[in-house]
């Protein structure tokens, strides 16, 4: 016979869903030229990068990384390709010529 769990009793209430928890869930977006990128946000950092829609720095902020789901010279360089934008950057299509 199983145990209960002691987590939670059942009549006690479930805790709020914190939608600030599911915002850096990584998930696909329709990248330029129709391709598919794997996008997730992140957290603030201390380290610069380049946001390649602007040429502007990032840092400091929270953004987006975004990168190919399939890379043209292969699938497993696809997460090596990866870039820091400014999430308004990404949100409005901003990309590199």
């Amino acid at each position: 016979m199983s145990r209960r769990s002691s987590k939670r009793r059942w009549s006690e209430r479930h805790r709020e869903l914190d939608l600030s928890r599911i915002a850096g869930i990584r998930h696909s977006e329709m990248g330029p030229g129709g391709v598919l990128y794997q996008v997730q946000q992140v957290a603030a950092s201390q380290k610069s990068y380049i946001c390649p829609g602007c040429s502007g720095t990032v840092l400091g902020v929270p953004h987006i990384v975004a990168w190919p789901e399939e890379a043209s010279w292969g699938h497993e360089y696809g997460p090596q390709s990866r870039r820091h934008w400014h999430s308004e950057c990404w949100r409005r299509r901003l990309r590199p010529q």
